[in-house]
């Protein structure tokens, strides 16, 4: 078995686990026995469960991140249409990655220090692209000028997160609600 298909068997069982479980309630045997591994071998790619847990986080952030500021960088695009692909990249990411969120979202009903400020700090950024397109979509003349970049990314971002939130409740017609939040959102800023 290859090296790199263990680590992934590993982050896909801990997933599944975090996901219907809780972070808490899980342990590193029952991670090894979902991912067909010994116990052992789960120190072998990772120091502990907070690590392992950690790293599942960060990269499903960090890729989100990534889009968003390749989005933010695209010049035959316009603001809004760049706002659109950014909503409709978080939609197919929470649609396809279900258990992250739930794992995410179970962390931070009762979040360490250290969870916090990592997740605000992945949040900052995901801020900071958005914003910077609405910017340039204020300048341009696209977007209302009246309310702060930063307000009104923040804003976007929670409500697709709110939207989407699957711990809530499972979304029937994800077009439909995805139309919905873009048709209230650009209501309110499109001049």
């Amino acid at each position: 078995m290859e090296e790199k298909s263990k680590k992934e068997r590993l982050i896909q069982a801990a997933i599944k686990l975090f996901a219907q479980q809780g972070y808490h309630n899980t342990t590193v045997a029952e991670i090894a026995d979902e991912a067909g591994v010994a116990k052992g071998t789960v120190y072998w790619y990772f120091s502990s469960k907070e690590e392992l847990f950690w790293g599942i986080i960060v990269s499903g952030a960090e890729l989100v991140n990534n889009k968003l500021a390749k989005e933010a960088e695209q010049n035959n695009k316009t603001a809004v249409e760049k706002i659109e692909a950014i909503i409709r990249l978080h939609i197919s990411y929470f649609k396809k990655g279900k258990n992250i969120v739930k794992m995410t979202q179970e962390c931070s009903a009762s979040p360490g220090e250290n969870f916090y400020k990592e997740i605000q700090q992945l949040r900052k950024v995901a801020i900071n692209s958005v914003a910077k397109i609405i910017k340039e979509g204020q300048e341009n003349g696209e977007l209302v000028a009246d309310i702060q970049a930063k307000e009104l990314a923040n804003f976007i971002l929670g409500a697709i997160g709110g939207a989407y939130n699957p711990s809530i409740y499972e979304l029937e017609d994800v077009e439909e609600t995805t139309d919905l939040i873009l048709k209230i959102i650009f209501k309110g800023i499109k001049v």
